[in-house]
């Protein structure tokens, strides 16, 4: 049975096994799913690319792919990464949904619970997102999360590797440990006056 990492109110993320490569395939090579990170035709990469790739990764919860399931029927939706803390204390998250679950508002309740699994079961200090400028519903996910611009830049590192990559204009948001906390205890806080 593959190792669940945690679930929220509609989904649950576990490890990857090899019998999800036919899927993390599908969303690998959509170009729907690609086109803000650069890949507009997607990336050309084989299903046995992909079982290589989660068979090498798949023994931690941090650095391994991650399915995530709808909780209620078990129908994958999306793969996910918890990225290992670099040497600066910095974690970075990221999120594949499929295109027919878009706009449902599973997005950011993953990554809402990917920030708050990265604080609770590592040493990180800060959790970071580099969405594309150009992919609003990303920035408006992650900064509905607290997170803050720190920085902004282009990135064209693949661009010689990968035929047919193009640049990826980004913003780098930012939150700390601290403040996630802190906004923690302010929901907490206005959930319990709520309900009184």
């Amino acid at each position: 049975m593959p190792h669940m990492l945690f679930t929220t109110r509609r989904l649950r993320v576990r490890r990857a096994t090899t019998e999800d490569a036919t899927f993390i395939h599908a969303l690998w090579t959509s170009p729907a799913v690609m086109r803000y990170v650069g890949f507009p035709r997607g990336l050309d990469v084989s299903v046995d690319d992909v079982r290589r790739q989660v068979k090498a990764t798949n023994d931690t919860d941090f650095g391994s792919r991650l399915i995530v399931e709808c909780a209620d029927d078990g129908r994958r939706i999306g793969q996910t990464k918890l990225g290992i803390p670099d040497k600066d204390g910095i974690c970075e998250p990221d999120i594949k949904l499929h295109p027919e679950v878009w706009g449902h508002g599973y997005g950011t309740e993953l990554w809402n619970a990917l920030i708050d699994y990265a604080f609770e079961h590592s040493d990180a200090r800060i959790v970071q997102g580099t969405p594309n400028r150009h992919n609003t519903a990303s920035v408006r996910m992650q900064m509905g999360a607290g997170m803050r611009t720190v920085d902004e830049g282009v990135f064209d590192g693949h661009l010689e590797k990968v035929p047919g990559a193009v640049p990826v204009p980004y913003l780098k948001l930012q939150i700390t440990r601290r403040e996630w906390s802190a906004r923690k205890e302010r929901l907490h806080s206005h959930d319990s006056t709520e309900a009184a």
